[in-house]
């Protein structure tokens, strides 16, 4: 076939037709200018709307209901400190004025460190120790100041987010390294007592796990925990209360601190407030 000029523009006005049934751009729909009569209803349903309104509106010696009250939420906030308690087992009423004490106002008394598993820092006037990960690793640190036989040792705890056996305590009669007693609670309401030493891989539990009513248990709760050491004898306090006693001779003195161990919280946080010692 042969294509002539007209047979061209009649190929492309063809083409330009098949073009035009495909998804190409199109202009969108006007959408049609309301009639009169439409806009002369709207206008009249307005006006008796307005009428009605008008009719129904409270004159001026009529009150208005008044808007019910709103009671504002309580901003939660931690639990006050405990009253001090009057047991008289309580070794903290008869001893007098503590040998040593830190406020851990500025913490400058302990070893502040981070790694991958546990953060010890000074924070908020506490010493705040982090077990990073949910795994059970140890965490502590130490203060040198002093490095007592026998003692009254007594440390305030304020917990932060935890669950069950998520562990925090004590350390008493440590070396400088690797070794010493585990005096902890856990969040659920148990403590125990433990002396290690990792460099000799050695784990004695002393006391297992018990629960105790002394403990106040869960999340943002705060406990005291006490440890009267006198010669081999080892007698554990909570909140003044007496709980246990044990005879152990493996260290005889040591250094003193604290510990955490995330056994089911990652991230769990526990603040040292205050650490005392009275020498005997």
């Amino acid at each position: 076939m042969i294509h002539t000029p007209r047979n061209k523009n009649l190929l492309l006005i063809l083409t330009a037709l098949l073009l035009a049934g495909c998804n190409l751009p199109t202009r969108p729909m006007v959408t049609p200018t309301p009639t009169v009569d439409l806009v002369s209803t709207q206008i009249a349903n307005l006006l008796a709307t307005r009428e009605s309104s008008t009719q129904n509106a409270p004159s001026a010696t009529e009150t208005p209901s008044p808007m019910p009250s709103v009671t504002p939420e309580a901003t939660p906030t931690f639990p006050p400190v405990p009253t001090p308690t009057t047991n008289p087992s309580d070794p903290a009423l008869t001893l007098g004025d503590p040998t040593w004490k830190d406020t851990l106002d500025t913490a400058k008394n302990f070893y502040l460190f981070e790694n991958d598993q546990t953060k010890v820092e000074a924070e908020d006037g506490t010493l705040a120790l982090t077990g990073r990960n949910a795994n059970g690793w140890l965490g502590w640190s130490l203060t040198y100041a002093q490095n007592p036989s026998n003692f009254y040792l007594e440390a305030t705890f304020r917990t932060r987010s935890c669950a069950g056996s998520d562990l925090y305590g004590v350390v008493f009669r440590a070396s400088k390294e690797n070794a010493g007693y585990f005096f902890g609670v856990t969040c659920d309401g148990r403590y125990n007592l433990t002396y290690r030493d990792l460099d000799h891989d050695i784990q004695n539990e002393l006391i297992s796990l018990k629960a105790t009513s002394s403990i106040q248990a869960r999340s943002d709760q705060i406990n005291r925990l006490g440890v009267f050491a006198q010669g081999d004898k080892i007698s554990l306090y909570i909140n003044g209360s007496l709980i246990d006693e044990v005879t152990d001779s493996t260290r005889s003195s040591g250094y003193f601190g604290a510990f955490v161990a995330a056994n089911q919280t990652a991230g769990f946080r526990v603040d040292l407030d205050q650490i005392k010692l009275w020498k005997r």
